[in-house]
């Protein structure tokens, strides 16, 4: 099991999307979580969601809603594969994505998204490091698994590249992998939850 942070943080919307209430909705595995409703074309949620998922997840939804009188309508929707989210000690200051009208699908699974529409958000999506490795290291760019196919880049240049900043850092990551002590991750979230409570 990892822990799955994503900071929702604001939008960038077309000019007639900012007479609506607009909010984002985060489907990973089968749990789903929304922030508040905000008004304008240029929303700021600011809020902050953490998952415990297992290691065989390939990726999650993001979906941008505007509210409706009757029902509420989805404005952009983007998949974010799991293979690309990098490891952190702390929150950053995310990426700025652009959703997209269409959902790619094989069968029933999703495995992308096509057609970009006029909206981006900015998300900070990153797993938490354990808290026996030290805060003070600048681990992004270390990334779970093998990125997607088609890329030039392996799993062995991601952790070449890593050994120069800490060449114990991906032997720490095995042997947290083999640890399957539930109460330890259990303390962490609740740990990281306090944190993320004080910064609103």
């Amino acid at each position: 099991m990892e822990l799955l942070c994503i900071k929702v943080k604001k939008g960038r919307l077309n000019e007639a999307a900012g007479t609506f209430h607009t909010y984002v909705v985060l489907k990973v595995q089968n749990l789903k979580s929304t922030t508040i409703d905000r008004k304008g074309s240029q929303p700021c949620w600011e809020q902050d969601f953490m998952f415990e998922i297992s290691a065989d997840e390939k990726g999650f939804i993001i979906e941008l809603r505007k509210k409706g009188l009757l029902w509420d309508s989805i404005l952009g929707i983007l998949w974010i594969p799991l293979a690309n989210v990098e490891h952190a000690t702390d929150e950053g200051p995310g990426d700025w994505w652009t959703l997209h009208s269409e959902v790619v699908k094989t069968g029933s699974e999703i495995h992308g998204t096509k057609t970009p529409t006029s909206h981006e958000i900015l998300l900070d999506v990153y797993f938490a490091l354990p808290f026996d490795i030290h805060e003070d290291l600048d681990c992004r760019g270390y990334h779970r698994r093998t990125p997607l196919l088609g890329t030039s880049h392996s799993r062995q240049d991601t952790l070449d590249s890593l050994s120069s900043v800490d060449g114990g850092l991906h032997m720490k990551e095995d042997t947290l992998r083999r640890n399957k002590d539930q109460a330890d991750r259990s303390n962490f979230a609740k740990a990281r939850w306090a944190r993320a409570i004080q910064k609103i």
